[in-house]
Order: C-alpha cells, then sequence, then structure tokens
C-alpha cells in the first residue's frame, strides 16, 4: 500500500496498478473463457472479434499474460446492468492451471475504500465529523516524537495529509514478512511502527501515502461504535450488499473458497509462491478479500450514490493532488485520454494486485486482479482502462 517504486518493494502498495485499470468482456455467466500464456495472442483476437466488440481491450489482457511478471489475470464488469466476467493466463505456475473469473482474491488497499465508507456513513449518522481531531477519539494515541493528534483530523487519515509516517517498507514486504509468514501483528505494534518513524509533514500541508492513516481510521471506528472495523464492514456493506465472496480475513492466512497461487517477487525480481501469510500486518490497511463480481457490485453501489448521501458523497470526491491522481476520501480520481474522469480503488498485497473502478452513477464499473505483484505488473492497465471508459 506503499505507493512509491515498486521496483525497490512495497508491501501492500497502490502499486503500479494505482495509476492504472481494468477490462471488459461478455455477459456475466454467458462465457468465462480461460487462456494460457502459450496461446498466441493474435489467434486470441481473431477469436474475441467474433465473440464481442471489447476485443480491444481482451487482447490487451491476452497480451499482459505473456509476461513473466504476471501469470494470470481476472478481470469482469458491468455496464447498464449487463456483466461479464473474463480469465486469462495462470493460476498456478507449477502445474500451469488455468485462470478462472469466479476466484477469491486478496484486495489489498481496496479494504482502506470499505474503512473510509464505514467512517463516512457515521459522519452521516452525526456520530463524529471528519475535521474531528484525532486525539479527540484517541487520546493520547498520536503523540510524542513530533507527532501532536490534537493537529491531525480524520478527514487527513483518509486523504492522506496527515504527515503520519508509514508502518510499512522495503524490509517489511522483502524480509520481514516473507520469512515469518505466520507471524501475527497487533495494532498497537504497527502503529507503534509508524510513530516510531519520525513525522512526513506537518498535518495538512502535502501528501504522502501511509498505511497507518487507515490503521488509526479502524481504531476510531472501534471507538465510536464499540465494533471492530472488520464487524463494521460486515454490518453495513458485506451482508446488505450480499458480497459473499468478501471478508476481512483478520488473522487468518488461508484465502476462503477457490483461488489462485499468489506469487511474490523478491529483489531479484523473481517470483516465489507466497499464498499462505497471516494478513493481521495488513489490518484496516488491507486485510480483506473479494471476488471480481463483489468488487463490481460494491463499487457500484458506492459511485451509484446507494452507500452515501449527497454531502457525505461530496466530501468523498473533494479531492487532494497527489503524484497518482486527486485523491480523495478513499477513492482516487484518474483522467481519461477524451478529458472525461473515472473513480477507481486499488490495492497491492504480497501476491495479488487489484484495481476496481468507473465513472460515476456506478453504472460502468471494471474491475481486475493479477495474482502477483512486482514492477509494471501490467503495463497494459492504463490503456485497458482508457479503452473502456473512453468509448
Amino acid at each position: 500500500m506503499k505507493l512509491p517504486n515498486m521496483k525497490t518493494g512495497l508491501a501492500l502498495t497502490l502499486s503500479t496498478t494505482l495509476l492504472m485499470g481494468a477490462l471488459a468482456l461478455p455477459a456475466f455467466g454467458s462465457e468465462q473463457a480461460n487462456h494460457t500464456p502459450t496461446q498466441h495472442a493474435k489467434d486470441m483476437v481473431v477469436e474475441f472479434t467474433k465473440q464481442s466488440p471489447r476485443d480491444q481491450v481482451k487482447s490487451f489482457i491476452d497480451q499482459s499474460v505473456q509476461s513473466k511478471f504476471i501469470p494470470g489475470i481476472i478481470a469482469g464488469g458491468m455496464e447498464n446492468g449487463t456483466r461479464w466476467s473474463y480469465a486469462a493466463g495462470l493460476a498456478n505456475l507449477e502445474d500451469s492451471l488455468p485462470m478462472k473469473s469466479h476466484f477469491t482474491f486478496r484486495i489489498g488497499s481496496i479494504t482502506k475504500t470499505f474503512v473510509a465508507a464505514v467512517i463516512l456513513q457515521l459522519a452521516q449518522e452525526n456520530k463524529l465529523s471528519l475535521d474531528d481531531t484525532v486525539e479527540k477519539w484517541l487520546p493520547g494515541v498520536v503523540q510524542g516524537n513530533g507527532y501532536d493528534g490534537n493537529k491531525v483530523t480524520i478527514r487527513q487519515l483518509l486523504n492522506h495529509t496527515s504527515g503520519i509516517a508509514n508502518y510499512t517498507d522495503h524490509d517489511m514486504r522483502d524480509i520481514i514478512i516473507p520469512q515469518n509468514p505466520y507471524r501475527y501483528y497487533t495494532t498497537k505494534e504497527l502503529v507503534d511502527r509508524g510513530l516510531a518513524k519520525a513525522p512526513i509533514a506537518e498535518p495538512g500541508t502535502s501528501f504522502h501515502y501511509s498505511n497507518t492513516n487507515t490503521i488509526l481510521a479502524g481504531l476510531i471506528i472501534e471507538k465510536v461504535t464499540g465494533e471492530t472495523y472488520a464487524e463494521q464492514i460486515q454490518k453495513r456493506f458485506i451482508k446488505p450488499l450480499k458480497l459473499t465472496g468478501t471478508s476481512v480475513r483478520g488473522s487468518n492466512p488461508k484465502i476462503p473458497g477457490e483461488h489462485a497461487r499468489s506469487y511474490n517477487m523478491d529483489r531479484l525480481m523473481k517470483l516465489y509462491d507466497l499464498t499462505e501469510f497471516n494478513p493481521s500486518w495488513g489490518n484496516a490497511a488491507g486485510d480483506m478479500v473479494s471476488t471480481g463480481e463483489d468488487l463490481i457490485t460494491f463499487m457500484s453501489a458506492l459511485l451509484g450514490g446507494k452507500l452515501l448521501n449527497d454531502e457525505m458523497m461530496k466530501q468523498m470526491l473533494t479531492t487532494y493532488d497527489s503524484p497518482f491522481g486527486k485523491f480523495g476520501l478513499g477513492i482516487i480520481e484518474k483522467k481519461l485520454s477524451n478529458g472525461k474522469t473515472y473513480w477507481m480503488a486499488s490495492g497491492g498485497t504480497l501476491g495479488s494486485t487489484t484495481t476496481v473502478g468507473g465513472p460515476l452513477g456506478g453504472k460502468h464499473i471494471l474491475v481486475l486482479n493479477t495474482n502477483a505483484v512486482g514492477p509494471e505488473v501490467d503495463p497494459n492497465q492504463a490503456t485497458i482502462f482508457d479503452k473502456e471508459f473512453s468509448n
């Protein structure tokens, strides 16, 4: 979830997919095509032309899985009520098993979008204000070492202008977690790890992506409601939207349901299997799993104004300039080549990279997941989003 250069390796990154996007295909349930990287892209484009007008988008996906850094891709979406799904490449490099579009996967920083939506609903219910200070809800937690929780607001946690340092770093992704993947991390450990580093900037003065922000937002949810962020996400979104493939994993190392193997990248840029690990180190910043189908449903409801009232949607979509687009509260605005915009959430965690988004209104959504994380996870993603939403 740290944004900068993936070549140095950052866990839970808004990797290159934060800047890029997803894809499109036939009506959901009518076709679930699966191709391995051994098939020739040119042949596949011809086949797609017969099956769907989205041949360009699909051909980019099939080109992507030719990369040694991209084992497989899960994709899907919705346009005006019609759903589609697609899968390309491999779910398992060892056995050459094909990817399947219904598989469950880790969604990394898209967890932040769920957490932000909980906070905004609490503000909608007048149970907190976005301009409340962290000190008000978590007295004494953000103090010392140059920090003062009286100067940091909930809004700044959600748009990453708090100046609070990130608890994740290169060593955590490349060494600490891979060497001991089942280790449990308490929330206090994560917060303390972030606050042990000096502030990045004065609150409200600049954008600096930090997982520590969302851990603190999760603690505020618990303080306000008496329930964990996981319980609130379950009650507010997973249950009412019938997101049957979505869950907050906490410390459970398993990916539920059918799923692909997940491949992490070492410092020699080699992929290795890291399908199972204790996701407690991600906490509210990135410990969820979902499916393409569920992410389409959630993002459609969010962008369609079904989860937040007009005022809270306005707050969510009020952006702060960042190197990665205009950053709102748990969501990012991106510009297309035709000048129009769409909104997206993206997340990379160990072995998984996911992007979901669409224009406001919630009628047109794309989702893309790759079962690997590393530099240039998919150089075609920006083009894929642009092709889909510029039409």
